[in-house]
């Protein structure tokens, strides 16, 4: 026999065989879970807020992408969990939406122990409390949420803490009181909304600083003053609703100059009411 075709066939079979045995040994990736200390934080957030049935015993809740809780839902209600799960197989809580729940508890300080989350939103509830304090050391915190709710009180002033903060909604609650002048120092936001509270006094001078807001909504409200002008320096500006705010005219002209406006809606104003030009071409609703 040629002995080049038998050793041939000797590489062909070594080759084989250990191919084989690599991938008999090599070890199977198991999937990616919840860090154990977020699933055990999830028992303590759910308490408090007023969940008492909840499964994290059957699936992880990354993998199900939402929670296993007994509560009486309907068409509009949201239960949704976002992970990430890139760093060493082990998933992390990016993004919490639970609305629409009737949820009857508290807002959760213990939220911060999801130290990754990036966006909360807890709307259409029936929560008490306020914004804790709390959540200002979550480092990727971008987006809080907590519309139509039982919240009260008046805002804190440690929202300024918040420095990542780009969504601020707390629209549809009993919030109270003036608007305190950190809020200025949020100088990320890109939408604010607080219609539908109790909020008194003018709007403080601080939130001038406010130069990247796209969206700014106080309508439903007790203010009193008139129409800051530094609106009209808000150049980023695409929805403002002022509608029953309490603040009264002139609309400044300073408005004329916000080019990137396509949602502006006025009405219930005392005051002088001359309407400015606006030379917006992207305006949908005036």
């Amino acid at each position: 026999m040629d002995m080049s075709i038998v050793f041939s066939s000797f590489i062909l079979l070594s080759t084989i065989s250990t191919s084989f045995l690599a991938a008999q040994i090599t070890p199977v990736t198991s999937p990616a879970l919840l860090h154990p200390d977020e699933l055990k934080a999830l028992e303590e957030i759910a308490s408090t807020l007023g969940i008492t049935k909840l499964n994290l015993g059957n699936g992880d809740p990354c993998d199900l992408k939402r929670l296993k809780i007994d509560v009486a839902q309907d068409p509009t209600s949201e239960n949704i969990i976002v992970c990430d799960c890139s760093r060493n197989n082990t998933c992390h809580i990016t993004d919490l939406t639970l609305k629409t729940l009737g949820l009857p508890g508290i807002v959760p300080p213990e939220l911060v122990k999801l130290q990754y989350l990036r966006s909360i939103d807890l709307c259409r509830n029936y929560l008490s409390g306020s914004i804790p304090m709390e959540w200002a050391s979550m480092p990727e915190l971008i987006s809080i949420s907590v519309c139509a709710n039982n919240l009260s009180g008046p805002l804190p002033t440690g929202l300024q803490n918040f420095k990542k903060l780009k969504f601020l909604g707390v629209e549809a609650n009993q919030f109270s009181g003036h608007i305190p002048a950190e809020l200025g120092n949020l100088i990320s936001l890109t939408r604010l909304q607080l219609g539908s509270n109790q909020f008194t006094s003018t709007l403080p001078t601080t939130l001038s600083k406010l130069v990247n807001l796209k969206e700014f909504r106080i309508s439903d409200n007790k203010f009193n003053g008139i129409i800051p002008r530094f609106i009209g320096d808000w150049s980023r500006l695409e929805k403002i609703h002022l509608f029953a705010s309490g603040l009264k005219g002139p609309i400044p002209d300073a408005l004329a100059r916000l080019e990137n406006l396509v949602d502006l809606t006025i009405s219930d104003m005392t005051g002088i009411n001359s309407f400015p030009n606006i030379s917006s071409k992207s305006m949908n609703t005036l």
